[in-house]
């Protein structure tokens, strides 16, 4: 293992996942100062009481000046008190309370119905014994057909709102390893701000019944209104989380039964084991790489000293492995109780979307229980080349019915 490590270098997920070169700083200095990176570097935290630390004192750090590694100051500054994730106090409060009207469970529950019927489809039509590509022809054709019905995005303009947002947050798709350059990100950022910007003056005019419609007119009467552009950063949000993220915890569903058939097995004969299934692909995919805060006061953290202007990182696949808070924590167990993994973050800033990420993983696996006896490889996966999100860009598989 090299003395230094460089977070901040996404190829080093592009193989591995840098899971080992993680595990090696959580063992050896698990609060790890990343002198590589741009910005004068970063604070790792790789133990679990650690991030802990941070999640829980929102008074100590801000998340408007960039919420993962790769975002600069610059680059989150336009958002910064618009997005709700780049938002501290009373924005973050007023914007979640306005989102949370169209996000909570309640609000959520009426996709549920549409979401089973696209998992079923969406099983029958790959589970030939041909091989295919688990990441888009499955979990990512699951997310923007729940993510189209939420937002109102036509059908027919689905597809391309996807790849315009795999390339704004540095993922391709297929066999082939074409790196997304920042220009291509910056275009791609800049087309789905067109689109969306000209979707909601649709939504003005025409009124459907989807969530873009309802922010456009939300809080007229009482004042609590998003304007244009906050509603564009939060659809943007959406997103990154809806497509993006979710994509990925998805994508760990077959990932993780091709690695461990024995627990694939078990599941189909003790099905109600499925909640807490769910919660162990959300540990193990850990979709989100890492969560970046800023200091806004010196703090100790794990015997270290962090200086105010400093940045922090919480790295989730190690967190969530931590053996001193999850017993056998390598170990894949669908039975894991508890669970308490950070995947959606914790305090104020938990995933406003974390629901409804369960409810598609939980649905998928459904889908696939009912039918499917064994998930195989099909081939060589590509992991993803991003310090965003962890997963793969590339999965194929064959499913024996």
């Amino acid at each position: 293992m090299p003395m230094t490590l460089n977070l901040a270098d996404p190829d080093l997920y592009a193989t591995t996942g840098g899971l080992d070169e993680l595990r090696h700083l959580q063992v050896n200095e698990p609060v790890y100062w990343n002198a590589l990176a741009a910005d004068d570097g970063f604070w790792a935290l790789t133990r679990y009481t650690d991030a802990v630390t941070v999640y829980r004192n929102p008074r100590a750090f801000t998340s408007e000046r960039g919420i993962q590694v790769g975002q600069s100051v610059a680059a989150a500054r336009p958002a910064a008190g618009k997005m709700l994730v780049l938002s501290d106090r009373g924005a973050h409060r007023r914007i979640k309370a306005i989102l949370s009207r169209y996000l909570a469970p309640g609000a959520l529950a009426r996709h549920l119905p549409e979401l089973r019927a696209a998992a079923s489809r969406t099983v029958e039509r790959v589970a030939t014994g041909e091989p295919f590509d688990f990441v888009t022809e499955a979990a990512g054709h699951l997310t923007l057909t729940l993510l189209g019905s939420l937002l109102g995005i036509p059908a027919t303009d689905r597809d391309r709102v996807g790849r315009w947002t795999g390339t704004a947050f540095g993922s391709t798709t297929g066999p082939s390893d074409d790196r997304v350059t920042d220009a291509d990100s910056a275009a791609a950022n800049a087309q789905l701000f067109v689109y969306f910007g000209d979707l909601l003056a649709l939504r003005r005019r025409e009124t459907a019944d989807d969530l873009l419609s309802a922010l456009a007119v939300s809080g007229a009467s009482d004042g609590q209104q998003l304007t244009d552009e906050e509603i564009l950063f939060n659809v943007h949000l959406l997103l990154a989380g809806g497509h993006e993220t979710t994509r990925q915890a998805l994508t760990g569903i077959a990932a993780a039964f091709i690695d461990h058939p024995d627990e694939w097995v078990r599941l189909r004969a003790r099905p109600e084991l499925l909640p807490t299934t769910v919660e162990e692909i959300l540990r193990w995919a850990a979709p989100s790489l890492n969560v970046m805060r800023t200091a806004t006061q010196d703090i100790e953290i794990g015997g270290t000293l962090v200086r105010a202007g400093q940045r922090v990182t919480m790295w989730h696949p190690i967190v969530n492995r931590d053996e001193a808070f999850f017993r056998n924590a390598f170990r894949f167990d669908i039975a894991r109780a508890p669970n308490r993994h950070l995947s959606f973050g914790m305090g104020g800033h938990f995933c406003l979307g974390a629901w409804l990420a369960r409810e598609e993983v939980q649905v998928l696996i459904e889908a696939l229980a009912a039918r499917v006896r064994r998930i195989d490889p099909a081939g060589a996966p590509r992991r993803s080349r991003s310090t965003r999100t962890w997963g793969y860009d590339y999965l194929p598989v064959r499913l024996a019915v």
